[in-house]
Parts: C-alpha cells; sequence; structure tokens
C-alpha cells in the first residue's frame, strides 16, 4: 500500500509540492519569495485551479510579473484573484500579506473597492486606465491609513481577443504628497507669522495655519510662558474646546496635557490614549478621533530656555514616524520664530516709548530746576537776590578763600571756576560753567552758572548779574537717557543678528527639505523609468523566446521546401515558399531589433573597419533617403578597429538615418561620419565611459530638438512624429545596443540647426593574421560530417534542426529533456558534439552542459537559445551560441567551428564558464 505517512511534515509535504510545481509549470520559476510561495501554494482551493491548467494568457502575465523589481499585481478572472510579485509585497502592509495571494480581491480590499472596483470593471470593456496620486485608504497595518497611488490597469487578452484579467504596474507616492504638503505648511506659517506685531497676535496667526485643514494638523494647542508669573498661558487652539484644557497652567505643577513636563524637561512627550483622556476630539479631514499628540517645547531664540510649548494632534490614518516628527519639531521652530520676532518688536517699542519719557521728563525738569540769581560788583562783593536752596553770605570772592561762596564749590571745580570767572572779569566779557557747589544741607550738586556783565547808564562796568541752576536731575535723567538709547541700539543690534542667524537655520532647514523632497522626486522618477524599461525589457524577452522558437519552425521548413521544390515547373508555388521565408527572416529581424531595444540581446561583436560599413551602406542608404536628400560620407583617414556586432552595427545607422530624413525637407544633407575619440568621463548617463572609442556620426540639417525633446529623446516609445510614422523606438533602440557593446551615444541638436548623433564604440585590440589563419585553418580540417546530439524540449524545433543536420550529411541523434540527453550520452559513444537549447523546464540547457562535461570532459557544446540572457552566458564565446532561428548554412558553420576549436586544443577556455 502506497501513499503519504500519516505524521508527514508540513513543511516536508510542502517542499514536495513547490519542487513538483516547478518541474511541470516552468513559467513559476524564480521570482524570488512570491515565485516559491506560488510554488508551494495549494490552489486545489483557488478559484485558479492547478498552475498546470492555467491559460497561456495568465501564464505569461505571471511570469513577467514575478520577474520584475516593479510593484506588479495581476487580478484575473471575474472574481480578480490576486497574483502578485516581491516588490508588490510592501503595499499589503503587515496584515494582507501573504493571505492575499490567490484570493479575490474584494474579500483582500474591502476598504477600497468602492474606488477600485468600478475602474476594474470597466477594464472588461478592453480600456485601460491610468490613476495619478489617487487616494486609497488602507486598513494594512491595523488600522486605516492615508496613502496615495499612481498605476495604470490593463486588459490581459486569451489569443482569441477575449479579456481574461487586468495587468497592474503600480507605484506608491506616499511619501511626496505628504513631505509636499508639509512643506506648504511651513511656508505658510514662515509668510503668515512675519510681522506681527505683538507676541499674542503672531500666537494667534501661527493658529490660522495650524487651522488650515492640513489632515497632519488634527488639533493643537499652543501655549506661551509668563516668567514673571511662572506660569504657562493659553495662547489658543485648534478643535479642542475651552473646557477640556486649563487656561493656566503653574510651571512647576502636572497638567493633563503633559505641557510644563515638557517644557521643564525641554524634551518632546508624546500623549497616548486621548478619547480616554479627554474625550472625542476629531479634525476637519477624517472622521476617526484623534488618539495621540505630541507635545513639544517652543524654544526662546538667543537665549536658554524655552518660550511656551505646542500641542499637535497625530494624524489618525499616518504612523508618528521620523519624518512625522521632523515636522512637528519644524513647526515648533517657525512658533519660535514668530513669538520672538514680535517680543523684539515690542521691546523696541517700549523702549521708544521710555526714551520719549524721559525726554519729557529731563525737558520738565529743566522747566522747574531751583534757581539763584546773584550780582557781584567789580570788586568782588556778590549779592544773592534770592537763595531757595543755598546758604551763605554775601562776600568778597578774595576776601576769605576758606569760607563764603568759594567754601562751597567743589575742590576740585574751585581752580577752574576761578580761572573762568576772572578771565570774564578781565575782558568783561558773558561766561558759563557747570560746577560742583554744597547745598546748605550739606549735599553736592550740579549747578549750571551763568554771567553777563552790567553796566550803568553812563556805560561804567557794574559788574555781572547771573543765575545758578541746580540741573543735577537732569544730568542724573540725562546719563540715563543716554544709556538707554545705547542699550536700545544695542539690543537692536543684536536682535538682528539673533533674528538673521534663527532665520537663516529656518532657510537653511527648508532648503535641505527642499533638496530632500526634489532628490526624492529624481530618485522616483529615475526608478519608476528604470523600472519600466525593465518590464518592456522582460516582456520583450519574453515574447522573443517563443516567437523565435516558432520562427525556427517557419523558416526552417521554409527552407527546406525550397530545397525540395528548386526543380518544380510551379513558379507561383515556389514564390508563395520564398514569400513565408522570407517573412520569417524579417519577423527575425523584427525579434533581434526588440532585444537591443531590451538590452537583452546576445551580441556577436566581431572586429570591424566602420570605413567599410559606411561604404557598404552607402547605395543602400541612398535607397532608403530618396532623391531629395544629399548623402555624404567623410570618413577616418586611420580608423582604429572597432569592436561591435555588425547586424546590429547596420540597424544602427539605418535607424539614425531614417530619423534624419523624416526631420529635413527635401533638398536636405545627410551626413554619415567615423572617427576615433577618446573620451573622459561622462556628463550625461547615455555618454561613455572614459577610454578609447570608434566613433559612428550621423548628421542632418533638419528641424533639430528643443531642450525638452533632447531630454526625453531616449525614453522608449517616446516620438514627435504624428502617429503611424514612428514607434519611439529608435533612439531606445541605438542607445541599448551602444551600452550593451560597452560604449554609449551623444546628441548635439538646436532648433532649425539640426541634429548629431554620435555613437561610440570600444576600440579592438589588435588581431593578429596568424591567430586568424590558425582558426581557418583547423575548421578546414574539421570532419565533413558529425554525430550531432540534438537537445530541445520544443518538438517541432528539434525535428526543424534534426533534418536541417541530416540534410547537412550530419548523423543525428535526438533527445527531448536534460535527462533523456544524459542517456544518450551514457548509451553511446560516437556522439561527437552537443546541440543543446538553452531554455528547458526542469534541467536547464546550463545545467545539462555541465553535467555533460563532468562525464565527458572533451565533448564540444553548442548552445542554441531563443535569447540568450548577457548575464547568464556572459563568459560564454559567442562563436558557442547559436541563436534562433537560423538556416542551415549557419547552423553547419557553427557546428564545423566548434569541432575545429575542440581538435585545436581550445575547448577548455571557451567552454570554463560552464564547468
Amino acid at each position: 500500500m502506497t501513499g503519504h505517512r500519516a505524521d508527514a511534515d508540513p513543511s516536508e509535504t510542502q517542499s514536495i509540492r513547490a519542487e513538483s510545481v516547478a518541474t511541470s509549470v516552468p513559467f513559476l520559476a524564480g521570482g524570488g519569495e512570491m515565485g516559491a510561495l506560488m510554488r508551494a501554494h495549494d490552489w486545489s482551493r483557488s478559484p485558479l485551479g492547478p498552475p498546470e491548467q492555467w491559460p497561456d494568457a495568465l501564464r505569461m502575465a505571471v511570469s513577467i510579473c514575478l520577474n520584475s523589481r516593479f510593484p506588479m499585481l495581476i487580478w484575473w478572472g471575474p472574481d480578480f484573484v490576486m497574483l502578485y510579485n516581491d516588490a508588490y509585497r510592501p503595499i499589503l502592509g503587515m496584515t494582507k500579506h501573504p493571505a492575499s495571494l490567490g484570493r479575490p480581491g474584494r474579500a483582500i480590499w474591502p476598504e477600497t473597492w468602492s474606488i477600485i472596483g468600478p475602474q476594474l470593471e470597466s477594464i472588461w470593456q478592453g480600456e485601460a486606465t491610468w490613476s495619478t496620486d489617487l487616494l486609497l485608504p488602507l486598513d494594512r497595518n491595523n488600522y486605516l491609513e492615508e496613502a496615495y497611488f499612481t498605476y495604470s490597469y490593463s486588459p490581459i487578452k486569451h489569443a482569441d481577443g477575449r479579456i481574461g484579467g487586468v495587468f497592474t504596474a503600480v507605484t506608491e507616492t506616499t511619501e511626496r504628497i505628504l513631505d509636499e504638503r508639509r512643506l506648504r505648511t511651513l511656508r505658510e506659517l514662515a509668510i503668515r507669522s512675519a510681522g506681527a506685531p505683538t507676541s499674542e497676535q503672531a500666537c494667534a496667526r501661527v493658529l490660522d495655519v495650524l487651522a488650515a485643514g492640513n489632515p497632519d494638523l488634527p488639533i493643537a494647542l499652543l501655549y506661551r510662558l509668563d516668567e514673571d508669573r511662572g506660569v504657562l498661558r493659553a495662547a489658543g487652539s485648534h478643535r479642542v474646546p475651552a473646557d477640556r484644557f486649563p487656561a493656566e497652567i503653574p510651571l512647576d505643577a502636572d497638567d493633563p496635557w503633559s505641557v510644563a513636563r515638557a517644557v521643564r524637561a525641554g524634551e518632546a512627550v508624546q500623549l497616548d490614549h486621548l478619547p480616554f483622556r479627554f474625550g472625542s476630539l476629531t479634525g476637519t479631514v477624517w472622521p476617526e478621533p484623534v488618539r495621540r499628540a505630541l507635545v513639544v517645547p517652543v524654544p526662546r531664540l538667543g537665549a536658554v530656555g524655552v518660550a511656551g510649548a505646542l500641542v499637535v494632534g497625530v494624524n489618525p490614518r499616518r504612523a508618528l514616524d521620523h519624518d512625522y516628527r521632523l515636522f512637528v519639531d519644524l513647526l515648533a521652530d517657525h512658533v519660535a520664530t514668530a513669538i520672538s520676532n514680535a517680543r523684539a518688536a515690542e521691546e523696541e517699542r517700549r523702549r521708544a516709548d521710555e526714551l520719549a519719557r524721559l525726554e519729557a521728563r529731563f525737558r520738565d525738569l529743566a522747566d522747574s530746576a531751583p534757581v539763584m540769581i546773584w550780582v557781584c560788583d567789580p570788586a568782588g562783593l556778590c549779592t544773592w537776590v534770592n537763595r531757595p536752596w543755598l546758604a551763605f553770605r554775601g562776600r568778597s570772592l578774595d576776601a576769605e578763600l576758606g569760607a563764603g561762596w568759594l567754601d562751597a564749590v567743589h575742590p576740585d571745580d574751585r581752580p577752574r571756576y576761578l580761572a573762568v570767572y576772572q578771565a570774564a572779569l578781565d575782558r568783561r566779557e558773558a561766561f558759563r560753567i557747570e560746577f560742583r557747589l554744597r547745598r546748605h544741607d550739606g549735599v553736592w550738586c550740579q549747578v549750571d552758572d551763568t554771567g553777563v556783565p552790567h553796566y550803568a547808564a553812563d556805560g561804567s562796568f557794574l559788574g555781572f548779574v547771573g543765575s545758578c541752576v541746580d540741573v543735577s536731575d537732569a544730568r542724573r535723567f540725562e546719563a540715563a537717557l543716554r544709556k538707554s538709547r545705547e542699550e536700545l541700539l544695542r539690543l537692536n543690534e543684536t536682535l538682528e543678528t539673533r533674528v538673521a542667524e534663527r532665520t537663516e537655520d529656518l532657510a537653511a532647514a527648508n532648503r535641505q527639505l527642499l533638496a530632500e523632497i526634489a532628490e526624492r522626486e529624481q530618485v522616483e522618477a529615475t526608478l519608476r523609468q528604470m523600472q519600466r524599461l525593465d518590464a518592456i525589457g522582460q516582456l520583450t524577452s519574453g515574447v522573443a523566446h517563443d516567437f523565435n522558437n516558432l520562427l525556427t519552425v517557419v523558416l526552417g521548413n521554409a527552407s527546406h521546401l525550397e530545397r525540395l521544390w528548386a526543380d518544380s515547373d510551379d513558379p507561383k508555388l515556389m514564390r508563395r515558399i520564398t514569400h513565408i521565408r522570407i517573412a520569417a527572416e524579417r519577423g527575425a529581424k523584427l525579434i533581434a531589433q526588440l532585444l537591443a531595444f531590451s538590452r537583452r540581446q546576445r551580441l556577436e561583436p566581431r572586429v570591424l573597419d566602420l570605413n567599410e560599413t559606411v561604404t557598404r551602406m552607402r547605395e543602400l542608404l541612398a535607397t532608403t533617403m530618396g532623391g531629395g536628400i544629399e548623402i555624404e560620407t567623410v570618413l577616418e583617414p586611420s580608423p582604429w578597429p572597432a569592436l561591435v556586432d555588425p547586424t546590429q552595427l547596420e540597424l544602427v545607422v539605418l535607424n539614425l538615418a531614417i530619423n534624419a530624413r523624416d526631420a529635413m525637407q527635401i533638398g536636405g544633407r545627410l551626413t554619415v561620419s567615423t572617427g576615433n575619440a577618446e573620451r573622459g568621463d561622462p556628463a550625461r548617463p547615455e555618454q561613455p565611459p572614459p577610454g578609447h572609442y570608434v566613433e559612428l556620426a550621423v548628421s542632418d540639417t533638419g528641424t533639430g530638438m528643443s531642450d525638452e525633446v533632447q531630454a526625453k529623446a531616449f525614453e522608449p516609445f517616446f516620438t514627435t512624429k504624428t502617429v503611424g510614422k514612428g514607434s519611439g523606438l529608435g533612439l531606445s533602440q541605438v542607445l541599448g545596443f551602444a551600452k550593451q557593446s560597452g560604449g554609449g551615444v551623444e546628441i548635439e541638436t538646436a532648433p532649425g540647426v539640426g541634429t548629431t548623433v554620435r555613437v561610440f564604440f570600444p576600440r579592438a585590440p589588435v588581431v593578429h593574421d596568424d591567430v586568424a589563419a590558425t582558426g581557418a585553418e583547423a575548421a578546414a580540417r574539421a570532419a565533413a560530417s558529425a554525430c550531432v546530439l540534438v537537445v530541445d524540449d520544443d518538438d517541432d524545433v528539434r525535428h526543424v534542426t534534426a533534418t536541417m543536420l541530416e540534410s547537412l550529411g550530419h548523423r543525428v541523434v535526438e533527445a527531448g529533456s536534460g535527462g533523456a540527453a544524459l542517456e544518450r550520452l551514457a548509451a553511446r559513444d560516437d556522439i561527437d558534439i552537443a546541440l543543446i537549447d538553452f531554455a528547458m523546464p526542469g534541467m536547464s540547457g546550463l545545467d545539462l552542459a555541465r553535467e555533460a562535461r563532468a562525464r565527458r570532459p572533451a565533448l564540444p557544446i553548442l548552445f542554441i537559445t531563443g535569447y540568450a540572457d548577457s548575464t547568464v552566458l556572459a563568459g560564454v564565446r559567442h562563436e558557442h551560441i547559436l541563436r534562433k532561428p537560423f538556416l542551415d548554412a549557419e547552423l553547419d558553420r557553427r557546428i564545423r567551428a566548434v569541432l575545429a576549436n575542440s581538435r585545436a586544443g581550445t575547448l577548455d577556455a571557451l567552454m570554463a564558464p560552464v564547468r
């Protein structure tokens, strides 16, 4: 009795299932973690059924999806069953992966189905959709999350045109949307709060900005610190009722919002469970209540300490991550700047008011100061007309120096006073002097003494009449006024410096934020472009593999029929067979062009003289251009040899010539030139790296390109031609081929002047004639016939290949898989060479080559492939790779060349990569 053990390990069973699926359905090969999950998944409970029964359209779409690094999703069937790749997994978050695999979309995305459901239904009408920065609320991390996406929905069609599902390429743009929104708030805050005359008005303007509807600011509170009273006073709120927060908070208290704690510690405090603390508080955008808040101290500019605190509610549909916290910190800095500028304006007005008050007081003092009137005769006898505050008797100035008037003058000022008075007496002229005088109560005061000459009616000099005014208070206030003015000037200077420094700090922070946003946008744009190219390349490669197999059968049979009916008397039959062959050859060239565009074509570089190529193509160019375009060639006199694929080189020249023709009017001139070039560091990504190159340039006298057109010139499918006149793949194909060859491209253009496209190919090393002669002689010595093992899982391709070989005189042994091929090798010793298909399910061609060489180290091997990934076969020389489709002559030449190399002893070097 057979069957599974009852105690079998589920993981072991799952692994066995995955291996079985991988063998039976090769389209699920690779794909990272999602590929492994798909292979191990139990599809019996899915509407899709087992992968072996999936339709071809779904298989191809899944293969492209799994092997792409761009987020991709497939909705299949009327239930929109979900299949996705590794890059899409982060979009599913923590809660929806891996449960989404193989499940209907409505069950996985109920929260967004009202939005995406109608879009998906519209695809069944055959119309693709495109959505840019669309808001999709997702429940992917255990809460309803605000998220934005740019995505497209495209129909997946069966071979008969029926729509089987929807293909989605998606990019999440949430971070960019949030950054732009937060930056707008910071800008508005800086603009609106500038120039506030008072700190109260500055806080009011701040709250107006916070209440403008940013979902990241659902609620807000603002407190200012009153240092004189040691309390925090509420400056206002946004969507927080007045009964939910205290108007004043003592600095040493513990309030429910933790404002005082944040101010005392100088650090942010996170508050959780707000509905339990204060009841339901909601913003203006989302219906959910605010559950968390961040309390951030507002710094005091130019001094140690804080100026207040800002309370900001956390968006209930976003996580409080590093970027969110940075945004709140920048808000607090802007608030600090607004309050500091307003306080500086208030301080300046207060100083100005104090200055005006001091000046008025000084004028009042001057008007009301005590005055003593005196008269002094020429003999020096002084008479005091009034003595309101001085107590001395009238005496002669020269009478007693130790008493009287001079005793009342300060000793330090007495010599100066006597000198001034004596000079005025000698010259009989007015005088004025300030000095210190002792009052009757013994206090020294500052007096302003003024005297003028007094004459009798007959003109005789009678003496001086003067006044002595107490200016002590006036001088004190004057000094205080001067000091206040100096302090105000110093305050203004330092304030301007502090404001300028803080403004520069905020400007630097804003610049850094802008630079980060710009850099992120540039990286996202570059990533999207690379991912689009990668997706298109993978799609192209997959299609090319299948088409090349078909073309091999068509072309091989058409060639066979041409030989079979060469002597037929029916010319119409021969023309039809020839048309089949020509169509197949054209299809093969088209596939080669697509692979060159996708940069996945295995190139066959050879040492070429570009002058010979251009000269040989001149007649073809003349036919292509027509009679209205003048063709000119400018060839390098001593060209370096170039290492390039000749077939792809001719396609490059034709592509560039056709583009030039379409850009010119009748009478234009096309110039094809060659040259040697030594290049330095590239300035643009399409230019070649430093090195020596052979240059091929195609110039025209056409319309030229604008800067905008030139910036998009290498994008796939971008074209300025009318519908039906161009696919937009020309320059993309040229760039892909040049880069894959190891070179690059450069465009010189100007509107109305014309365009020159320069393509650079690597300079080839010098190959001596004796080396080439050795290879030719070895090929000539190859056997006329050989026993060839043909290994290909496609029966039609294998049969056509065998027929070609037999018609060429070779003996053929066929095998449909790697295992069968090893059996043939073990059973027969006469096999001279193995012709192995590279892409086979189960044991690939590369795996078979390794195993065959392990058993028969001297066995020559030639790979055949519909497309050869350059990274996989990078170490295998092109002589050992034969691309499908091929004709019998090329097949025979390759087989004889490989056999000649093996007999010349060069097999090991050629086949080293498959060991």
